[in-house]
């Protein structure tokens, strides 16, 4: 069965993401791998690498995160299947390696960056240079519909 991927981090980008994903799965007859992923921010110093105060609840956290999301769409999401998947690692790759064989990688625009309308954060940044399949790229300004949607080309998709 055809197969979409969606980055979560809480974001409404990553949301409005979500509600595209939904709206191109119905149209593909695809289910949605809608992903959260998470890990312990680090620091290097000479000879160790370091763990910045990991909070022993940052996966609980990011699963509610997750589950928020899907609440928030669970009336549009009707005939869809949506498999969440929480994960450790570093967004970037943990989406990668799960667009493997898929059709799509559809993420939300920028998180934190205070030019979030004029460039793309750092995990999309990353996901566009390595991603495995087309990148769909969505702002939360506009909830557009899979035909109003860029669709990035990666050299390998």
């Amino acid at each position: 069965m055809t197969r979409i991927v969606v980055g979560i981090d809480g974001s409404e980008s990553a949301l409005a993401a979500l509600r595209w994903a939904i709206g191109e799965a119905r149209l593909r007859g695809a289910t949605i791998d809608a992903i959260d992923a998470w890990n312990y921010p680090y620091v290097v110093v000479p000879g160790a690498t370091v763990p910045l105060h990991p909070r022993a609840d940052q996966a609980v956290d990011v699963e509610e995160e997750l589950e928020t999301a899907l609440a928030a769409v669970s009336g549009e999401a009707d005939g869809v299947t949506i498999n969440p998947v929480v994960t450790e690692g570093v967004p970037a790759a943990v989406l990668c390696e799960a667009a493997e064989g898929a059709e799509l990688l559809v993420i939300g625009r920028g998180r934190h960056h205070a030019l979030r309308k004029l460039v793309l954060g750092s995990v999309g940044t990353e996901v566009l240079q390595h991603a495995p399949c087309p990148v769909v790229v969505v702002t939360h300004e506009v909830v557009p519909g899979p035909a109003e949607a860029d669709v990035v080309e990666t050299p390998d998709g």
